[in-house]
C-alpha cells in the first residue's frame, strides 16, 4: 500500500512535500530526511517564544553539539546531542513545564516520533549508552540560554528545579554568549544550512572512526 492511498488524517506535510503519519499502522511508511527536519527546525522557536530574540530548535541543538565538543565525547555522542531533539520537526517544541502538566498523555505522544528518529539515523545505542551525558548537556544548554536570553534574576524570579536544585545545580557555559549581534542576525536559513553542515560532518567523523575501529585487529596481526 502506497500513503497516497492511505485513509489516515493523522499525518503531516513535511518541508519536503511528503507525508509523515503520526499515528497507527501508517506510520511503518514513514521516511526521514535529514533537510526537512534541518529546515523545520531552524523555524521552530523554543520557550514559546519567550526569550530576547527568536531561538530555534537547530541552534540549541548545534549548541548542545559544541558543548560535547568541548568536553571532548566522541563524534557520536556529538551527532546524539545534534539530533536529540530532532524530533521536534514532526511533533513541535513543547516546554517542559507543559509536558509535565500534560504527564503521560505528552509522552506517550513523543517518544515514538523521538525513538523513531534515532532508529533510523542509527543512534539507538547512543542515547542508551549517554543518556546521562546528553541529558546534562541539554541542562547545561538551558542554563545558557537562561543566562543569555531571558529575564530570570537569581533571587528575584522562582528557581527551576532542573537547574537550581541545591546540590544539583547545572551551570552555564562559561566559554560562549548567546546574547550577540551575530547570533541575532543569523537567519533561520542560515541557521539550517549550519546545522545540515554539522550533521553531515559529525556522520564522516563517525564512519571514519568505525572504519579506524575494525581495521585495528588486522593491523594488530599485520
Amino acid at each position: 500500500m502506497s500513503q497516497i492511498e492511505s485513509t489516515s488524517t493523522r499525518w503531516i506535510l513535511t518541508a519536503a512535500g511528503t507525508q509523515h503519519f503520526l499515528g497507527g499502522s501508517d506510520v511503518a511508511f514513514n521516511e526521514f530526511d535529514i533537510r526537512w527536519i534541518a529546515h523545520s527546525c531552524a523555524q521552530i522557536n523554543r520557550y514559546t517564544g519567550h526569550t530576547s530574540r527568536p531561538l530555534c530548535v537547530a541552534e540549541h541543538q548545534l549548541l548542545c553539539a559544541d558543548i560535547a565538543a568541548q568536553i571532548k565525547l566522541p563524534a557520536v555522542v556529538q551527532l546524539a546531542c545534534l539530533m536529540h531533539d530532532a524530533h521536534e520537526a514532526i511533533t513541535g517544541d513543547c516546554t517542559s513545564p507543559v509536558k509535565a502538566e500534560l504527564g503521560q498523555v505528552w509522552n506517550d505522544f513523543e517518544a515514538p516520533h523521538a525513538q523513531a528518529v534515532r532508529r533510523w539515523f542509527g543512534l539507538t545505542a547512543t542515547f542508551v549508552g549517554y543518556r546521562e551525558h546528553i541529558r546534562q548537556i541539554d541542562l547545561m544548554a538551558l542554563a545558557t540560554e537562561r543566562r543569555d536570553l531571558m529575564l530570570w534574576h537569581r533571587g528575584a524570579r522562582l528557581p527551576w528545579a532542573v537547574l537550581d536544585t541545591p546540590g544539583a545545580e547545572v551551570p552555564a557555559a562559561d566559554w560562549i554568549r548567546l546574547d550577540t549581534d551575530a547570533r541575532a542576525d543569523t537567519s533561520w536559513a542560515t541557521w539550517s544550512t549550519l546545522y545540515l553542515e554539522r550533521f553531515h560532518q559529525l556522520r564522516s567523523e563517525v564512519a571514519a572512526a568505525a572504519t579506524a575501529l575494525i581495521s585495528q585487529p588486522h593491523q594488530a596481526q599485520a
